[in-house]
């Protein structure tokens, strides 16, 4: 008879896969058990209070919902402005109708995150170094907002593909709109990784010095 030595031996992994049944172990064991005893687990964490959350990081917000909404339009306005490029050398119906769907959802996006960061200016504590910088984050913000309102307008109410300097003004407001977005974007990344704003943990140690818009007052 033949030898099939080069077979590894896997004895010693076959305890490692649960069985279907739960014959495995003499304590209910398997993938049957496996899926009681995680059910289970979470089952005591919630009824304990014992810290068990859904979405954390959306809780600790609150009502500072600027961060969550702020990626859209980003996301939706860089893409359209990209295919805007594109349209320049390879004009095409379907391009332009995926364009002005992103730009769109773009616009809606660009509203609620522009409204959600007027709220949070005025609620969210900021010392006064960064105050100047939460300005100009905010300008940006409401340019963008503003742009986009005006570029889905005219999108939406233009009856023919703009041509010659029409196309080209349109051009200009979108690129105006896009570096506006950058750059807004980098201070409200300044403002949160350099500053801390909006971060609990800091927010705390800094309570000090706090300064809220509407009040030349510093704390």
């Amino acid at each position: 008879m033949f030898e099939f030595s080069f077979i590894p031996d896997l004895s010693g992994v076959s305890g490692l896969i649960p069985s279907i049944h739960g014959e495995a172990d003499g304590a209910g064991g398997g993938l049957v058990g496996f899926l009681d005893t995680v059910l289970s687990q979470l089952s005591n964490i919630a009824d304990s209070g014992g810290g068990f959350q859904w979405f954390p990081g959306i809780h600790t917000l609150g009502f500072n919902v600027h961060p969550s909404l702020v990626h859209f339009p980003i996301a939706f306005l860089s893409v359209f402005f990209l295919l805007e490029i594109v349209g320049i050398w390879l004009p095409r119906d379907r391009l332009r109708q995926t364009a002005s769907a992103l730009l769109y959802c773009g616009t809606i996006g660009a509203l609620l995150a522009a409204t959600a960061g007027l709220y949070a200016a005025n609620t969210v504590p900021h010392g006064q170094a960064v105050h100047e910088v939460m300005e100009w984050h905010e300008r940006l913000g409401l340019t963008v907002a503003g742009l986009a309102v005006a570029l889905s307008l005219w999108r939406y109410l233009a009856k023919n593909v703009p041509a010659g300097m029409e196309r080209a003004l349109f051009l200009l407001l979108s690129t105006i709109m896009t570096v506006s977005m950058v750059f807004g974007a980098d201070l409200g990344g300044l403002m949160v990784y350099q500053h801390g704003v909006a971060v609990h943990s800091l927010q705390e140690v800094e309570a000090h010095h706090q300064h809220r818009h509407g009040s030349d007052e510093v704390r």
